[in-house]
């Protein structure tokens, strides 16, 4: 044993060692699966994301209370708003439940995308929810005010040969040609606001405009021709109109 070096003894029992079946130390695979956090600009742009539909999922829920609480649309027209927008509550809340678990620019920018284009909240539905209900508000009062026209018609023709019954005439004149005017004016107003579409954007943001100055002559013609009316019930009581 003397002629055996040390290197050759230690390589001799790790042979003998494994021979004879002494446990071996077995070592485990440490590899691991490294996950990278999001960015914190990814995070803000996330939580951007999540704020701008928590905000039309609110606006949406006041549409739909503005809608319902309305005595002035019409059945037909109320049933056609809040279908609409029972869709895009649809939409936006299964976007709410989504984007929190999105994990790349690529989903988020998907889901914004269908946010704005599939439901234009704030562009689409507000304006077209205002306006519907403004109109639908002319609408009734021409209709009333229609109704008042033969009373009126009365009042003028009680005073004919009198000297305010030129003044009330000419009123009277005034007021039927404003109240049919609008009759058939603001029923156009109505089907105009009610086919924009959420794909018709932007174009259909001219159209509110427009539509929005309509109405609001409307007002403005219908409060002429209340106007007309009281000058005409003052006339009854004798007032010349010099």
């Amino acid at each position: 044993m003397k002629n055996v070096t040390t290197r050759s003894f230690v390589a001799f029992a790790l042979v003998v060692a494994m021979g004879i079946g002494i446990p071996t130390i077995a070592y485990a695979d440490t590899t691991t699966t490294t996950t990278i956090a999001p960015s914190a600009s990814f995070i803000a742009a996330q939580k951007a994301l999540e704020l701008q539909l928590a905000n039309r999922a609110t606006q949406l829920g006041h549409l739909v209370s503005d809608v319902t609480a309305s005595t002035t649309l019409s059945a037909t027209v109320s049933a056609t708003l809040q279908a609409r927008l029972l869709t895009e509550q649809a939409s936006i809340n299964a976007l709410i439940a989504k984007v929190p678990n999105d994990t790349t620019r690529a989903e988020l920018n998907a889901d914004r995308s269908a946010m704005l284009k599939d439901n234009r909240v704030y562009a689409v539905m507000s304006p077209q929810v205002f306006e519907m209900i403004e109109a639908s508000v002319v609408a009734g009062q021409v209709t009333v005010m229609q109704g008042n026209e033969s009373t009126l018609q009365s009042e003028v023709t009680s005073i004919v040969g009198l000297p305010g019954y030129k003044n009330a005439l000419n009123h009277y004149n005034n007021y039927v040609t404003r109240i049919t005017n609008w009759s058939t004016k603001i029923v156009n107003v109505e089907s105009i606001v009610l086919a924009q579409t959420p794909q018709g954007y932007p174009g259909n943001t001219k159209v509110f405009a427009a539509q929005n100055h309509r109405i609001l002559d409307a007002n403005i013609d219908l409060s002429y021709a209340a106007y007309d009316a009281s000058i005409i019930g003052l006339a009854t009581g004798g007032y010349t109109g010099s």
